[in-house]
C-alpha cells in the first residue's frame, strides 16, 4: 500500500494541470460550502440578537403576579439561570396633565440588563436606585414644564369606580376617581420611546427595584432564563404550581413563553421541534445538497480525466500484484490529499469571500429603514461541519472513477482498449458550410466531449444564475410597474392609536404645503352574505365566486348564499365631501340621523378561469336603497356578535382612499360621525381596532423625502415612534432595487466562482486534450491542412464548445421564464420588450472569448511542432 500511495504522490506532483484543475475545483467546492454555512450560522445569530433586542433575553414568563415572599423559589430553582423582576403597579396622581395619571412599575437591575426596554431610552440614562424613574416621552410633549432631573413629590393611591378597585392597567372610565394613600418622591432620569395605548390614562413609567426591599405580599412578575431550553415547557408550570399560581378552567397556569426565541433554538411544546425550525433545517439540507451534488458532478469529471489518463501505470501496478482495492484506494487516496492540501485555502477564501458578501450587503442595505446590521459570527463547530461536507463532497466525487479503474482488467488497461472505439457520427452541416475543416472539428468537439464535460457543467450553471436572475429581476420589475397603476396615493400615515389623537397634530399635517391631495379615514372589517343571483353580470361571465379560491380569499358558500366582507370606511368630513364630489353625488343625504345609509365601493380585481389578463370588475348588482345585513363577528375567534342594516346608498368604482382590502370584498363608506356611531355598538377590543386612523397622500416624487420628514417631526412630538408608521412609494422603490442589488451581489460572486471553475477547467482540458492529439494534428498536417485551416479548425471547435452551455441552459432559463410570467400573468411580448439582453450577451460574449483564447494559447505548441518529430514521438 505504501508503494501506491507514493506512486499516487508522484502522479499529483506529475500531472500538474490535472491537479491544479482539481485543485481549483475543490478550493471553490470547500469555500461556496464554508460560505453558505457561515451565511447561515451568521443569519441564524443574527435572528437571534434581533430577537433578543425586540422581545428581551427571556425564554418564560410567570405572567399572572406572584407574591413577594415566593420569589425565592423561582431564583433556587436548579434549572433558572437568572431572574428578572418587575415590582407591583403604583398609581401616581399628576395635576394639570393632560392624563391624570403615572403608571409606574420597577424593574430590578436583572431587568434593566435583560429585557428590551432598555433600548427605548432616548435620552438621559436607565434608573440606578430606588425612587429614579424613566417616563415615556408623550408625558414631556403633553408637560413641557417638566425635564428630565426633576423631583416629583406625587400622591399614590388606587383608581376607584365608586367603591370598587380598578386596575392600575385598565382602560380609563368617564366616571373614575382617585383615592390617595399616601406621596412618594421620584426623580426623573431618563425618557423612553414608548407610549401606552390611548385607552389608558396614564403615562408608563419605569423605576428601579431594590430586591432587597421586596415586602412578602408584593406582586411581581418575574422573566427567567433557563441552562436547559429543552425543559422550559416542564420547568415553567412546576413554577407557576409552587409559587401559588392557579389554573384557569382549561388547567392553565398563568405563564408566558418566549416563543420567537425559543423557535429560533428549536424548542416548541410537546418537546417537538418548531415549524420554524423544521422549514430551516429543509431549506438548509436542500441547499446543502444542490451545492453537493453540483460539485460532485463537476469534481467527478476532473477526478475521471485524472484517471483515465494513468489508466496503464494502474494496469501495469494491477498486473504486478496490486489488489482492486488498493488501485481504487489509489484514487481515493488522491482525492484526500487534494482535499487536505485546499483545506486551509477553502476556508481562508470562504471566510473571504463570505466578508466581502456581507460587507457589501451590509453597505447596500444600511440606507434602508430600520436595517439592523447583519455581522459575520466565526464558530469553529461550522469549520468542522464545513470541512466534513467538503471532504464527503471530494470522496463521493472521487469514489465513482475509482471504481471504474479497479474494475479494467491489468491487460485491456495496458493495451488501451478499455474504451473501444466509438463510431463518430458524420457532420454534414458543418462540412457543407466550412468544408473539411468543420467536419475536422465536428469531430473532434464529439471525440473529446466527455472531457469537457466539467467545463461545460460549470459555464452552463454561471450562465443559468446569471440569465434568470437577470430575467427573474425584469419580470418582477414589470410586475411592479403594472401594479403601481392602481396605486394612486404615493404616502400613508399609520396612527396606531385608540382614540381621537391629537387635533393640532392632525391639522398640522394636512396643512403641510407640499401635500397635493389628502384622504383621513378608519376603517374595520365586517361580513354580509350575499344571494348568487345578486352578482353582476360581469363577474358571472368571468366565472363569479365559484370561480374565487376559498383557500386564499375570505369568501364561503351556504346554500345559495356567499359570505364576504365588508369594509366599513369612516372618512373626514373634508375628505367626504371631497369623495363625493369626485363621484359626484349630494353629501348632505348621508349625514341625515335617521339612517344607515353609505356609498358602496364594488371593485375587484378577477382572473377569470383560462383567462391570462386580470380585469377590474364590479361583483354585485345592488342598486340604491338596497339593505346589507352587517355582522361584526368575522371569524370564527373574533369577539362580538353585534348585527345591523345598511342601506345602500350610491353604488361607484372609484376608491376612497388607499384602503386595506383583500379581493372579492366591498367598502361601505361614511361620514366620520356616523361610522363611530356604528362602532360604538361593537365589542371593546373591536371598537378600539375600528378606532386606529390612517391617512394616504398624494406629495409626488420630488416632495417624497422631504414631506415624511415633516410629517415624523409632527408625530414624533405628540405619540411614541412604535404609535405611528409612514410609508412611501418612492422609499418601498428605492429599497426594492437596494435589495434587489444585495442580492445580485451574492448571485453574481457565486456565478463568477461557477465561471472561474468552468474557465480554468476549460483551459486545463483543451490544453490537454491538444497535447494528448498532437500526432493527429501533426498526421492531417501531412496529409495537407494548412496552417490556416487548423486554425479555422481549432476556431470552430472552440465555437462549438462554447455553444454547448448556451445550449445546455437555455431550457431550464425558458422553463424558469414560463413559470415566472405565469405566475406574474404577464404576456411573451411585454416580456420581450424588456428582455435583459445587454446582461445576457455580455456574459455570453465573455464566454465565447475567454475559450476561443484559450484554444488560442493552447494551440501554439501543436501548430509550431515539427510533423516528422511528432509522429515520431507519439509512436515511441
Amino acid at each position: 500500500m505504501k508503494i501506491i500511495n507514493e506512486y499516487t504522490l508522484q502522479q499529483i506532483k506529475k500531472n500538474k494541470r490535472h491537479t491544479i484543475s482539481i485543485l481549483v475545483a475543490i478550493v471553490i467546492a470547500s469555500a461556496l460550502l464554508f460560505s453558505l454555512c457561515t451565511f447561515i450560522y451568521s443569519y441564524w445569530q443574527s435572528k437571534i440578537a434581533m430577537t433578543i433586542a425586540q422581545t428581551g433575553n427571556w425564554h418564560g414568563e410567570l405572567f399572572d403576579s406572584i407574591k413577594g415572599d415566593k420569589l425565592q423559589k423561582v431564583i433556587d430553582h436548579p434549572e433558572v439561570e437568572s431572574a428578572m423582576v418587575k415590582g407591583t403597579w403604583i398609581t401616581a396622581k399628576l395635576t394639570n396633565s393632560k392624563l391624570p395619571y403615572l403608571l409606574i412599575r420597577d424593574g430590578d437591575k436583572n431587568f434593566w440588563k435583560d429585557m428590551n426596554l432598555k433600548n427605548t431610552l432616548t435620552k438621559g440614562r436607565l434608573p440606578e436606585k430606588d425612587g429614579e424613574i424613566v417616563i415615556a416621552k408623550q408625558f414631556f410633549s403633553d408637560n413641557p414644564a417638566y425635564h428630565i432631573g426633576d423631583k416629583l413629590s406625587l400622591p399614590v393611591g388606587k383608581r376607584m369606580v365608586g367603591d370598587k378597585i380598578v386596575d392600575v392597567n385598565d382602560y380609563k372610565h368617564d366616571d373614575e376617581t382617585f383615592l390617595s394613600t399616601g406621596s412618594r418622591t421620584y426623580t426623573i432620569v431618563g425618557m423612553l420611546d414608548v407610549s401606552s395605548l390611548s385607552a389608558y390614562p396614564g403615562y408608563i413609567t419605569m423605576g428601579y427595584l431594590d430586591v432587597n426591599k421586596i415586602q412578602a405580599n408584593d406582586e411581581l412578575t418575574v422573566y427567567m432564563r433557563l441552562f436547559h431550553l429543552g425543559k422550559i415547557y416542564e420547568v415553567l408550570p412546576e413554577l407557576a404550581k409552587n409559587t401559588g399560581l392557579k389554573q384557569d378552567t382549561r388547567g392553565q397556569y398563568g405563564i408566558k413563553y418566549n416563543t420567537p426565541l425559543l423557535s429560533l433554538y428549536g424548542i416548541s411544546e410537546n418537546h417537538a421541534v418548531s415549524a420554524q425550525m423544521i422549514l430551516i433545517i429543509a431549506i438548509v439540507s436542500i441547499l446543502l445538497l444542490l451545492v453537493m451534488g453540483t460539485f460532485i458532478l463537476i469534481i467527478y469529471n476532473a477526478f475521471s480525466l485524472s484517471a483515465n489518463s494513468r489508466i496503464k501505470e494502474l494496469s501495469i501496478l494491477k498486473s504486478i500484484g496490486a489488489t482492486p482495492i488498493q488501485i481504487k484506494n489509489s484514487v481515493l487516496y488522491e482525492g484526500f490529499l487534494l482535499w487536505l492540501i485546499q483545506s486551509p485555502i477553502g476556508i481562508l477564501v470562504g471566510l473571504l469571500f463570505t466578508k466581502i458578501i456581507f460587507s457589501n450587503m451590509n453597505r447596500i442595505l444600511s440606507v434602508t429603514d430600520n436595517y439592523k446590521k447583519m455581522d459575520l459570527s466565526f464558530s469553529w463547530y461550522v469549520v468542522m461541519i464545513a470541512l466534513a461536507i467538503s471532504l464527503i463532497t471530494v470522496l463521493v466525487s472521487a469514489s465513482i472513477p475509482a471504481r471504474k479503474m479497479a474494475k479494467i482488467p491489468a491487460v485491456e488497461g495496458i493495451s488501451q482498449m478499455t474504451s473501444g472505439k466509438k463510431k463518430l457520427r458524420d457532420h454534414k452541416l458543418l462540412q457543407k458550410l466550412f468544408h473539411i475543416e468543420g467536419e475536422l472539428a465536428g469531430r473532434q468537439f464529439q471525440a473529446n466531449k466527455k472531457s469537457l464535460r466539467t467545463a461545460i457543467i460549470s459555464l452552463s450553471l454561471c450562465f443559468i444564475l446569471i440569465a434568470s436572475y437577470a430575467n427573474i429581476i425584469t419580470i418582477y420589475q414589470l410586475a411592479q410597474s403594472k401594479n403601481r397603476e392602481i396605486t394612486k396615493y404615493d404616502m400613508s400615515l399609520d396612527l396606531n392609536l385608540m382614540d381621537t389623537p391629537n387635533q393640532t397634530m392632525v391639522k398640522n399635517i394636512l396643512s403641510i404645503p407640499e401635500i397635493k391631495k389628502s384622504v383621513v379615514h378608519r376603517q374595520v372589517l365586517v361580513t354580509t352574505n350575499v344571494a348568487a343571483t345578486q352578482q353582476s353580470d360581469k363577474f358571472v361571465a368571468a366565472g363569479g365566486f365559484n370561480s374565487v379560491d376559498k383557500n386564499k380569499y375570505y369568501v364561503s358558500k351556504d346554500k345559495d348564499n356567499y359570505k364576504i366582507e365588508v369594509c366599513l370606511v369612516g372618512l373626514s368630513d373634508e375628505s367626504f365631501h371631497s369623495y363625493c364630489k369626485q363621484i359626484g353625488i349630494n353629501a348632505s343625504q348621508y349625514y341625515k340621523k335617521e339612517n344607515c345609509r353609505g356609498i358602496l365601493y364594488d371593485s375587484t380585481y378577477h382572473l377569470a378561469p383560462g383567462a391570462k389578463e386580470i380585469q377590474k370588475l364590479p361583483m354585485l348588482n345592488l342598486r340604491k336603497d338596497s339593505t346589507l345585513r352587517l355582522s361584526e363577528k368575522v371569524y370564527d375567534g373574533t369577539d362580538g356578535n353585534y348585527e345591523f342594516n345598511a342601506i345602500v346608498g350610491d353604488v361607484t368604482q372609484k376608491e376612497p382612499g388607499a384602503l386595506s382590502m383583500s379581493r372579492y370584498s366591498v367598502a361601505l363608506v361614511f361620514p366620520m360621525n356616523k361610522y363611530k356611531k356604528i362602532i360604538s355598538n361593537f365589542n371593546p377590543e373591536r371598537e378600539l381596532e375600528a378606532n386606529r386612523m390612517t391617512m394616504d397622500f398624494i406629495v409626488g416624487k420630488d416632495n417624497s423625502k422631504m414631506v415624511k420628514d415633516k410629517i415624523y417631526k409632527i408625530c414624533n412630538t405628540y405619540v411614541g415612534s412604535q404609535d405611528f408608521s409612514i410609508w412611501t412609494l418612492l422609499e418601498e422603490q428605492e429599497n426594492e432595487a437596494i435589495r434587489q442589488q444585495a442580492i445580485s451581489v451574492a448571485i453574481y460572486a457565486i456565478a463568477l466562482m461557477f465561471g472561474i471553475i468552468g474557465i480554468f477547467n476549460a483551459y486545463s482540458t483543451i490544453s490537454n486534450n491538444l497535447q494528448i492529439h498532437k500526432r493527429d494534428y501533426a498526421m492531417l498536417r501531412s496529409v495537407g491542412l494548412t496552417p490556416g485551416g487548423l486554425n479555422r479548425m481549432l476556431f470552430l471547435e472552440g465555437l462549438l464548445f462554447a455553444f454547448s452551455p448556451l445550449l445546455v441552459s437555455i431550457p431550464f432559463i425558458v422553463l424558469i421564464c414560463w413559470y415566472m410570467l405565469k405566475l406574474t400573468l404577464i404576456s411573451w411580448n411585454e416580456y420581450l420588450a424588456v428582455f435583459p439582453g445587454r446582461t445576457i450577451f455580455i456574459y455570453i460574449g465573455c464566454m465565447l472569448l475567454s475559450i476561443i483564447l484559450a484554444y488560442a494559447f493552447s494551440a501554439r505548441s501543436v501548430k509550431k511542432g515539427n510533423i516528422i518529430e511528432t509522429i515520431q514521438n507519439q509512436i515511441i
